[in-house]
């Protein structure tokens, strides 16, 4: 009787890992029978959802439990989602989504792109080099958060520790990069509030190279969603090599048994995506600045790069709803488009004392304009007053403005590429005498 009853809470025990391990099985035609057993012995998940997702060892299909999860917070709005947020265009640096921008928000490690603005600034002045060597000293190595697992006394160079700070987000790496760069960690941040009130942004504080919370002074880096927005776009542009750090979907180095993967959740995951660099404290909540490409169609269209920024969601799979719906929403929707064609007239208008009666009208160089995928372009033309025969070849004769939803995208200089003959006396004298019989007839 002993051992039946034993057998029986056993068979209790089991009985439902037994069927979810079935159940599993029967999602994924594929699953193994490894893959059963390590279920059964609750050695591994089963990634079998038709959804991708970061984990701790890279992108990979999501669990049951996560796409759950995933789709119950895609029905919520991204006001729900977030603390703030903004979409914007790269090149010209229009706004085109946003929501609570100009709040003064806790930046956490969104922050490091400031102090690695601060190392590339210096790496191009030439006072340190990409392939100089910083000793890891016990401040570094000890910091908590995010970390590149450095050691006192380690070695690194400047190029090491830069990719360990955008791509692992490294408290320690970035920390050792401010003390080597400013000789004091205080005076790096100095650096860094300089480098803020450069660029402009005037809510800008920072108060270290790593965007922890500074519990001591009760203080943290802050900014608002706009100046993030700023600051992303000055540091593509000055430095756009760093792209090719913050695409690189991980760290690993064998020899000291290192890897770890990109904290961005965007990577892989949302078409595009190259970058830029996430963010997590309590205060903040979980934080990304994202950026990514749209590329041209070789006959049409340009490359359009956008920002997404995402601020004080609550976990991490809300920033990945949030984040992930806001580019590959906006990197499905914008792009730019070529508008105009030197080749081919823009318009046909009349000149007074032009030998022909029509001249066509040519922009002078063709330009792009951010689309929005659905709103069609109006054009106002604009000659200069007063316009008469002769006109020479490529003489700017006015400009045409394009506009989409009723505000100005683009102003393109017209010109004539004939040129604009004026009438021979007998044309003048016709001329002359078709006006008087028009006015006789008009006083008849």
């Amino acid at each position: 009787m002993k051992k039946i009853f034993i057998f029986l809470m056993a068979f209790a025990i089991f009985f439902p890992t037994i069927v979810n391990a079935e159940q599993a099985a029967i999602q994924n035609p594929n699953t193994s029978l490894q893959d059963t057993i390590d279920v059964f012995e609750g050695n591994k998940e089963i990634r079998n959802q038709n959804i991708f997702v970061p984990t701790k060892d890279g992108v990979q299909r999501a669990t049951y439990e996560e796409a759950l999860k995933i789709e119950e917070y895609k029905q919520k709005n991204l006001t729900e989602l977030t603390k703030s947020y903004l979409l914007g265009d790269y090149k010209s640096g229009q706004i085109l989504q946003s929501y609570n921008i100009d709040e003064v928000r806790p930046m956490a490690s969104t922050s490091k792109l400031v102090s690695v603005f601060v190392v590339m600034d210096e790496i191009k002045r030439g006072t340190i080099s990409k392939t100089d060597t910083v000793l890891i000293d016990n401040e570094a190595a000890s910091l908590p958060g995010s970390s590149y697992k450095l050691q006192e006394n380690d070695i690194k160079t400047v190029s090491e520790l830069l990719e360990a700070s955008l791509i692992v987000s490294g408290n320690d790496a970035i920390t050792a990069l401010a003390k080597y760069v400013g000789g004091s960690k205080e005076e790096f941040v100095n650096m860094m509030n300089e480098k803020c009130r450069e660029l402009g942004l005037k809510n800008a504080h920072m108060v270290n190279p790593t965007g922890l919370t500074d519990y001591a002074i009760e203080d943290y880096n802050k900014m608002t969603t706009r100046e993030m927005f700023i600051l992303s776009r000055e540091l593509i542009s000055s430095y756009p090599e760093l792209l090719e750090i913050t695409s690189k979907p991980k760290i690993e180095n064998p020899e000291r048994n290192f890897i770890e993967y990109n904290t961005n959740p965007t990577l892989g995951i949302t078409e595009g995506i190259d970058g830029l660099k996430t963010g997590y404290t309590n205060a903040s909540g979980r934080c990304l600045i994202a950026t990514g490409v749209k590329k041209a169609d070789g006959e049409k269209t340009l490359d359009t790069r956008l920002i997404g920024i995402v601020t004080g969601c609550p976990n991490d799979w809300m920033r990945y709803v949030a984040a992930n719906r806001l580019m590959s929403e906006g990197l499905e929707k914008y792009q730019y488009i070529l508008v105009g064609n030197e080749n081919e007239p823009e318009d046909v208008i009349s000149i007074e004392d032009a030998a022909d009666e029509k001249t066509n009208v040519y922009v002078k160089n063709q330009g792009s304009a951010l689309w929005d995928g659905e709103s069609e372009f109006e054009r106002k033309f604009f000659y200069k007053p007063g316009l008469k025969a002769p006109i020479d070849v490529g003489e700017n004769i006015g400009y045409v403005k394009y506009y989409m939803k009723g505000e100005e995208v683009l102003k393109l200089d017209l010109i004539v590429k004939d040129r604009v003959s004026q009438k021979g006396i007998l044309s003048k004298i016709k001329n002359v005498y078709e006006d008087i019989f028009i006015k006789i007839d008009e006083a008849a």
